[in-house]
């Protein structure tokens, strides 16, 4: 049974399949950046003050102003409320029943006791101790006992009125005891003796127990009535206000501000992971699809693509580790450093693609339009500033931009914000001055670090390449003189040609200085630098073609070993592209011999950049030019058009950008300064050089003194 075995793929495989397919290209891109970007978006930096009571270890002030509805506060004033409201009592009538019927069983048994005429006076007081339905005393019963009938009639008929107007007035029961005490006395009538005011007291006392019931129902509707009408209650929280002191005690009402203010990381549940997952994968996607169409040469660039998806998860990771908890510290992070550093390694397109993106990062985290146009707008001032980032200088006034956005966005808010915070003002004027200087500082850093590991070309490491004592030139000059000085000028050349149309004027200059290199391996075979006899006059012209063509190769060679950047390199095939090589290539039809075309041009590839364009065109020039003998303008103009003419009609710019407009404008400046190099000077007749009599010495005497 023959089994298939899926075999897996290399490294290099992988990278064919991804460069091959957009489709995959940009998946990759998508996947990757994206997934990085999650991983920073849902970092969680540990929060200081996420419960109440523990110490803060710092001073926090309001990095924006906010309002917000204060449930603490809302809730205190909603208890208050409740606790003010008076507890609900509900009459129970079946109490005011068994107190009047208690009264009555106290004075039937009185009165049965009283008219009882078998027993003496003693034996009834006795008796009246003993009632059971109502507790007397000796005294007690005794006045009992002593009262005359008509005190006795007016008792009973006047003291469960009394009784009726004590529960008229409600007894709780927390009152029963005062109304017992108080109450009652004042509730007897005035005109009663004392001996009936005594017994009548006494009675009612044992009679009366509370007639008010508590309403729990009642009292917890009455209560949240009293809490629903307290409107809730609102924080206004100012820019720059300190929301917490360095060594105060964390308190629920500083957490509510913290929460409004977005300083207090509650964490990520699922569903914010999965929604911060899916928006990181549409910001990269979104990168991605803008940076294809609009950058294409770096996107077609593996290193400057990894160099803008490491950006994008820089701008997040260091935008997490500040957001929430530090409100001033964000402000000092160089976020306008990144633009720069892009538009020069990347490209000003994606520069700006890749900030949008990384703001966009931070507002999500955030929350804060403040902190988008803090990481967006001075990045802009900076990337306008920068340019090409050719001398020092500009980075100065890059920083100066990016210091003078920065105050700008700050001051804009705190105006907006009506922040009178001198404090807080004050350190974020601090963190602009210093951001801005510092995105200057780390922008010329990051592109000199970033541009040498990555292999990317930049102005620095050309004007390395362009100092004259680099040991590839000197060896250039001391070997081959007349090729350095045809590289001369044909790099000012192609540098005037470069300004004039807009491509890079110095790597032009720079792939002129170095396009002849593969020369110093075989000086002597090139016209330039014989001094003497020319040994392609004993060489078949096939052969000389060969060993002509060769210096390419040899070129190559070289630019590998002194690791000279890929724009560079690409000028030295560049600037001969196909060309045939006319000369040998027409002495061998002179001469009879069966000819290959293919035999006799140089192995290419044809240009593919402007600048490549450009120093094919001066190279050929130059040459062409130097061979005239009557180098008049006309002469040269004459040469200029035929050697742009030979070299569109055999296709060799097809592969490079340049339009035929822009050959147009080569050819002028071609000319311009070849006339200016080639101009007529003052001739010196040997008739007009007024010679010197040669000197006499003066005569001696005959005595030789």
């Amino acid at each position: 049974m023959i089994r298939f075995v899926p075999r897996s793929r290399s490294i290099a495989e992988i990278r064919a399949l991804i460069r091959a397919d957009p489709r995959v290209r940009l998946a990759a891109f998508v996947i990757a950046t994206g997934l990085l970007s999650a991983v920073g978006l849902l970092f969680s930096p540990a929060v200081s003050y996420g419960e109440a009571g523990v110490v803060a270890d710092r001073e926090v002030r309001a990095p924006h102003s906010t309002a917000f509805t204060s449930e603490t506060l809302t809730q205190a004033e909603r208890d208050k409320a409740a606790a003010a409201v008076q507890r609900v009592y509900v009459a129970d009538p079946a109490v005011n029943v068994t107190a009047s019927s208690h009264l009555q069983a106290g004075l039937t048994g009185i009165a049965r006791i009283r008219n009882d005429a078998t027993q003496t006076r003693d034996q009834r007081i006795a008796a009246l101790t003993k009632l059971t339905e109502v507790a007397l005393s000796t005294p007690l019963a005794a006045d009992a006992l002593d009262m005359t009938a008509a005190e006795w009639d007016q008792l009973n008929r006047e003291l469960d009125p009394a009784l009726k107007t004590l529960y008229g007035q409600g007894i709780r029961p927390e009152q029963l005891d005062s109304a017992r005490t108080d109450s009652v006395p004042k509730a007897l009538p005035p005109a009663w003796t004392d001996r009936q005011k005594r017994i009548g007291a006494e009675l009612l006392k044992q009679s009366l127990q509370a007639n008010l019931v508590f309403d729990a129902n009642a009292t917890a509707a009455a209560q949240q009535s009293a809490r629903n009408d307290v409107a809730p209650v609102q924080v206004q929280v100012t820019a720059g206000e300190v929301v917490v002191r360095d060594g105060q005690v964390i308190t629920e009402q500083d957490l509510e501000k913290l929460r409004a203010l977005g300083l207090v990381n509650p964490g990520v549940d699922w569903k914010s992971g999965v929604g911060l997952l899916v928006w990181a994968l549409i910001i990269a996607g979104v990168l991605g699809l803008f940076v294809e169409r609009y950058a294409e040469e770096a996107w077609q660039d593996d290193r400057k693509v990894m160099i803008v998806g490491l950006a994008l998860v820089a701008l997040t990771v260091a935008g997490r580790a500040l957001i929430p908890g530090h409100t001033v510290a964000v402000y000092f992070v160089p976020f306008a450093a990144v633009a720069m550093m892009l538009t020069i390694l990347v490209g000003g397109r994606t520069a700006l693609a890749t900030q949008i993106a990384g703001a966009l990062h931070i507002g999500i985290m955030s929350g804060q339009v403040e902190l988008v146009a803090y990481v967006l707008v001075p990045a802009l001032l900076g990337m306008a500033a920068v340019r090409r980032a050719t001398t020092a200088r500009e980075f100065v006034e890059a920083a100066l931009y990016v210091t003078l956005g920065d105050l700008g966005v700050i001051g804009t808010f705190l105006l907006v914000g009506r922040s009178a915070d001198t404090l807080g003002a004050l350190q974020l004027t601090a963190a602009a001055l210093i951001s801005g200087v510092a995105s200057g500082v780390l922008a010329f850093g990051a592109i000199v670090m970033l541009g040498h590991l990555f292999r990317i070309t930049t102005v620095f490491e050309l004007r390395e390449l362009a100092d004259p004592n680099h040991p590839l030139l000197r060896q250039l000059l001391l070997r081959t003189p007349g090729t350095y000085h045809h590289s001369l000028l044909v790099a000012n050349l192609a540098e005037r040609a470069a300004e004039v149309i807009g491509a890079d004027p110095l790597v032009a200059r720079v792939g002129a200085y170095y396009h002849d290199i593969g020369k110093m391996r075989n000086p002597l075979a090139f016209i330039e630098n014989q001094t003497g006899t020319n040994p392609h006059d004993d060489l078949d012209p096939a052969v000389s073609a060969s060993i002509v063509s060769a210096h390419v190769r040899d070129g190559l060679a070289l630019a590998d070993r002194y690791r000279l950047p890929a724009q560079i390199r690409e000028i030295i095939p560049g600037h001969h592209g196909t060309s045939l090589i006319r000369y040998f290539h027409t002495l061998a039809q002179q001469r009879g011999a069966v000819i290959d075309e293919a035999a006799f041009r140089h192995p290419g590839p044809k240009p593919r950049s402007k600048e490549a364009g450009i120093i094919m065109l001066a190279d050929g020039t130059e040459a062409a030019v130097r061979s005239i003998e009557d180098k008049t303008p006309e002469a040269i103009g004459e040469m200029v058009e035929r050697i742009a003419a030979e070299k569109v009609a055999d296709g060799q710019l097809d592969d490079c950008d340049l339009t035929l407009r822009d050959v147009q404008r080569v050819k002028e400046a071609f000319r311009e300064l070849l006339a200016g190099v080639y101009h007529e000077r003052i001739p010196y007749p040997e008739d007009r050089i007024a010679r010197l009599p040669a000197a006499t010495p003066p005569p001696t005497s005959a005595s030789g003194t």
